[in-house]
């Protein structure tokens, strides 16, 4: 403890003695004592130690440059593929891993059963452990399975050092990653700085900061949105790549590296502080995020009278992660609901994430999107996606048609393993990826 802590603990306490009467002998209610402790800190704290929140913790580091990482960032990411499944090898199934950066050669290891999240994980609770970087290898024991991570390739044995094979890394890539702008659609970012938003302010490589919002307001809309987070190993909870979409000042879409976490409100994809979203579809930090939000707001009477909540759906990376669901309320420190359209706001928690490729279609998605004909991007994420769930179960035979002329072949050429549609067995050689580091 810090001198001026022990000073100012002491000087409570010998307040506290002179205003309090013996012990056994108080008519003072316990909670006017503790007001009393309350005000005494914050006075005492304002004019004893200044240095209070001086003090803070200062934000650990945060890049947006690939040439900036540290030598972890090489091994975080998603690994895909198949091992034997039980003392039978010739059945096989699907696994999927994702080893999270926590720095100084601290990593998380999550095993997810079936694949990754978005593509074909069973929604069976997925085994969690601690992994560290020891001579070039990321080691870690997760469940019945002994895992060494190296050259972008998982390595399972069982706990006696028996080999069970090798999965392989991917970068995956959301399936509505530049998604054009529709003929009837506002383009509110498209690379160039432009009149559309307040506080803008765009990279030299045509990126849009956060802390800007709409000049315009907005009622009823579907928004096509795409973020990149930074990288940030040091950063815990809520200090990692901290941003969110404020759709009409109002409602924050939560924007976070919550990449391997357990679902929370208030992570990525969280409507915030009231809804978990339903899939955790966060990639790692440095990739190209996709958010595609139909938004209907909440309806009033003449009278003022709330008569309909706001109702959602957001895709996160072409999965959905809220299906139309209702919001009852405002979420954290946004403006109270009301009849009048507002701005949209890109949060600023002082944190460097980028965005880009952001429009937007006026009008009632939901009833919209029962009258018009989808894209063949939508046709494909809600006909296979959203209409099974998420993501196919099997994953042992060719993929289904139809499918985006643009996700197919595959090729392992290039870094991009789409979220859709997944590699059969028969397709998942264990290729390495291009050498370290990555062109984005």
């Amino acid at each position: 403890m810090a001198e001026w802590e022990k000073d100012l603990f002491l000087e409570i306490r010998c307040r506290l003695q002179k205003s309090c009467p013996a012990e056994g002998t108080s008519t003072v209610p316990y909670s006017k004592l503790f007001l009393t402790s309350c005000l005494t800190l914050g006075v005492i704290s304002s004019t004893l130690a200044p240095e209070l929140y001086a003090q803070k913790k200062p934000s650990p580091p945060a890049t947006q440059d690939l040439s900036a990482v540290d030598s972890d960032f090489r091994y975080q990411g998603e690994y895909m593929g198949t091992l034997p499944d039980g003392e039978n090898s010739f059945y096989r199934k699907k696994v999927g891993l994702q080893i999270v950066a926590r720095g100084n050669g601290n990593f998380d290891a999550v095993l997810y059963d079936g694949g990754l999240p978005g593509d074909g994980w069973n929604d069976e609770p997925a085994e969690r452990a601690i992994a560290q970087l020891n001579d070039d290898v990321v080691t870690a024991t997760v469940g019945d399975y002994q895992i060494e991570v190296a050259g972008n390739i998982a390595t399972f044995s069982t706990l006696d050092g028996k080999t069970l094979g090798e999965v392989r890394k991917y970068d995956r890539r959301s399936a509505t990653i530049g998604l054009p702008a529709p003929a009837d659609a506002t383009v509110l970012f498209d690379g160039e700085k432009n009149d559309l938003w307040k506080n803008m302010n765009v990279t030299q490589d045509g990126l849009l900061e956060q802390g800007c919002e709409t000049v315009d307001t907005f009622g009823d809309f579907t928004l096509h949105a795409e973020f990149r987070l930074p990288y940030k190993p040091l950063g815990e909870g809520q200090d990692r790549g901290n941003s969110g979409f404020y759709l009409q000042r109002r409602y924050e879409v939560q924007v976070l590296d919550s990449f391997g976490d357990m679902l929370e409100f208030n992570h990525c994809g969280a409507i915030y502080r009231i809804k978990a979203p339903d899939l955790n579809m966060c990639l790692p930090p440095l990739s190209w995020q996709t958010y595609d939000i139909d938004f209907r707001s909440a309806r009033f009477d003449e009278e003022g009278n709330k008569t309909e909540n706001m109702k959602i759906r957001v895709r996160q990376n072409g999965i959905v992660i809220h299906d139309a669901v209702e919001i009852e309320s405002k979420t954290g420190a946004g403006k109270p609901e009301g009849p009048e359209p507002l701005t949209i706001l890109l949060q600023d928690h002082g944190n460097p994430v980028r965005y880009r490729n952001i429009w937007l279609v006026n009008g009632d998605p939901f009833e919209r999107e029962s009258n018009e004909e989808l894209t063949p991007v939508e046709t494909y994420v809600d006909g296979h996606y959203r209409g099974r769930g998420r993501g196919f179960r099997s994953f042992n035979s060719a993929p289904r048609y139809p499918y985006a002329a643009e996700y197919w072949p595959y090729t392992w050429e290039y870094r991009y393993a789409p979220l859709a549609p997944p590699a059969p067995v028969y397709m998942v050689p264990n290729y390495d990826l291009p050498p370290y580091p990555y062109g984005f």
